[in-house]
């Protein structure tokens, strides 16, 4: 038999009912029978109390003691009784309603219960715990009564979880507000408050006068950053520090020493709170400023792994809830019939990207000049293969089908651009553009965005002129080539290995086996290789590779005009991050080889003098993370 709310409801009516909150247990089981079978029709969940045995009623009623929701009183001993704490939880509420209209009235406390009810029956919880969760989150239906254990050995208090915790605040001040009233506390806190503010006497007394004639039953609001949350903190302290002294203490001293100890909890769970929100705030704010970073378009896998200035995650910094109800604002709201500051878009496996507005159109230039290069080789490659085997294709000579095949390209090598020129928020982002005057950027003639070949900088004659000019001279003689074409064998292809920059001698070899067996363990070094290539497959869009991502950021940061200083600037900082990386690698093992180690490499790279001197900081800081990437993946 299961626990159910039934069950403990039926117990509270019952105790209610009798006026007493100990229940024997025989009488219950007799009773509850007998309600089962009266009330069976309204209530079919009843039925299986009409045949329920004296032990299975045991074991619910044991499951409501482990909640301690009831107290069983000797258990076992003939003589059973149930004592319903839920009782007592209504009993109490009555109370703190009674304190709100005469506060002269004590909280209650253990001692208000009987002696026969032992204080383990009832829950105890740390006061300074309790207080902001009820805050957060209350059951107003729980049957519970709390033991509140306040701070400074102050006497614990009775609180039912039925009543709403702010009735604990609000009760706690009227308490500190009647005694303050009295003349003698009136004069003397009055004049302690002013003394202990020189220059600011007439704000402190307009603060004690306030929160004296505040109505009792209502709480009084403070603004956490002004003077009244700094008054009402001394004025608790000076309150508190008075009554320790008391040696002989009334009841009416301890509930005054009760009522400060819960203000000054509540006090500081709003501090806390208020520091908390404002800490994530920031947090948001970093968040903020990243999205506005390279490389611009970033997937909810990226945003949760972005950081702050110091490498700390900033997700956690905020919550789940925290972040989407960010994403949303800044994707949804818009003023005056503009489009959202944060545009969204997915490309076609399915992936959504979030992407600042003012980049979309930076973006597509970049992601054009990436396709560039590997577009033009491809086809420059395709096309020799296949003039080579006498062969011809019709986008070699009609426009329309060479912007086709620029179309399927670039969906296949750079999807992330080819989701974005087809976006349909493309054509209202470059008129609001263009009516705000703030692109430079033109990739619409009339209106319509411009062709592929345009914005990709391609033309077919030159792809095909590239293309015969791989092919043997032969093949420019007729005769000659379709003779040839019967007797020149096709070079056989080799494998190229890429250029190893940084020795497997300079990363230590963990694995004292050289086996090629299957269950060898793996060297450090290849450890180290298989961090890094998972680490550039979360940090590389699809359809991009780490050679043109790095190609990329290098013309980004990259600007000097002459080919020598070019080359020689480039050499410099790959001969920097490659002795760097040779020096750090050695101390650092697979399992703390990680991307915010990556970012932490990276930020003291580029934060040398020497590196300093480069004006793109944020491309120079994604090129050297890229690059110590492809040196450790390659060794």
């Amino acid at each position: 038999m299961s626990t159910t709310a039934n069950l403990g409801m039926l117990l509270r009516s019952y105790s209610i009912r009798n006026e007493s909150a100990f229940i024997i247990f025989r009488e219950f089981y007799e009773y509850i029978k007998k309600y089962a079978a009266h009330h069976l029709e309204e209530r079919p969940n009843l039925i299986k109390y009409l045949n329920a045995t004296e032990s299975t009623l045991q074991k619910e009623l044991e499951e409501l003691a482990s909640k301690h929701e009831i107290y069983i009183l000797n258990p076992g001993q003939g003589k059973t009784v149930i004592a319903v704490i839920s009782y007592y939880s209504v009993l109490f509420a009555n109370r703190y309603k009674d304190i709100l209209s005469n506060p002269a009235i004590p909280f209650p406390s253990l001692s208000d219960l009987p002696k026969q009810l032992p204080s383990a029956a009832i829950e105890k919880q740390d006061a300074e715990t309790m207080i902001p969760a009820l805050f957060e989150k209350q059951d107003l239906k729980s049957p519970l009564l709390y033991c509140l254990i306040l701070p400074r050995d102050t006497p614990s208090i009775l609180f039912p979880a039925c009543v709403p915790v702010r009735f604990l605040i609000q009760t706690a001040m009227a308490k500190i507000k009647h005694m303050l009233k009295k003349d003698e506390s009136h004069d003397y806190f009055q004049k302690k408050l002013r003394i202990a503010n020189p220059g600011k006497e007439i704000s402190a007394q307009t603060f004690f006068n306030r929160f004296i004639q505040h109505a009792d039953n209502t709480e009084y609001k403070f603004e956490l950053n002004g003077d009244s949350f700094y008054f009402w903190n001394q004025l608790c302290y000076f309150i508190r520090q008075d009554f320790e002294k008391v040696k002989d203490r009334t009841a009416e001293d301890i509930n005054v020493m009760q009522a400060v100890a819960i203000s000054e909890i509540h006090m500081m769970s709003l501090k806390e709170k208020s520091a908390k929100e404002q800490h994530k705030e920031e947090a948001l704010k970093e968040l903020e400023n990243a999205l506005a970073k390279p490389p611009y378009f970033f997937s909810m896998n990226g945003i949760l792994k972005l950081t702050d200035s110091k490498g700390v995650l900033l997700y956690g910094q905020y919550g789940e809830e925290d972040l989407k109800s960010f994403l949303q604002k800044l994707s949804t709201e818009n003023s005056e019939n503009e489009l959202p500051k944060i545009l969204v878009f997915k490309v076609e496996s399915g992936t959504r990207y979030f992407i600042y507005k003012s980049k979309v159109f930076p973006l597509v230039i970049r992601l054009a000049n990436e396709a560039h290069d590997t577009i033009e080789k491809k086809l420059t490659d395709k096309w020799f293969k296949v003039l080579k085997n006498y062969e011809k294709l019709p986008e070699m000579k009609e426009q329309k089908k060479f912007e086709e095949v620029l179309k399927q390209e670039v969906r296949v090598c750079s999807p992330v651009l080819y989701a974005l020129l087809n976006a349909n928020f493309l054509t209202l982002l470059n008129y609001e553009a263009n009516n705000s005057g703030g692109s430079n950027f033109n990739i619409f003639i009339g209106g319509k965005l411009i062709s592929y070949s345009e914005l990709l900088m391609i033309n077919h004659s030159t792809i095909l002129a590239n293309a015969k000019i791989m092919l043997p001279f032969w093949y420019t003689i007729p005769f000659i080539s379709w003779i040839a074409g019967f007797f020149v064998k096709k070079p056989k292809k080799t494998k190229e290995k890429l250029p190893r920059e940084i020795s497997s001698d300079d990363i230590p070899d963990d694995s004292e086996s050289n086996n090629s067996s299957p269950g060898k363990t793996l060297s450090k070094r290849e450890n180290l290789a298989a961090s890094a290539k998972n680490i550039i497959s979360n940090l590389i869009p699809e359809g991009s590779t780490i050679d043109r991502e790095l190609d990329s950021y290098l013309k980004q940061w990259n600007k000097m005009i002459t080919k020598e200083a070019h080359i020689q600037l480039t050499e410099d900082v790959n001969s920097l991050i490659r002795d760097y990386t040779r020096r750090v690698i050695k101390t650092i093992s697979a399992s703390s080889f990680t991307l915010e180690r990556i970012q932490s490499l990276a930020e003291s790279l580029v934060n040398t003098p020497n590196m300093q001197k480069i004006k793109e900081e944020d491309a120079l800081y994604m090129y050297v993370q890229l690059y110590i990437l492809r040196l450790v993946s390659n060794g």
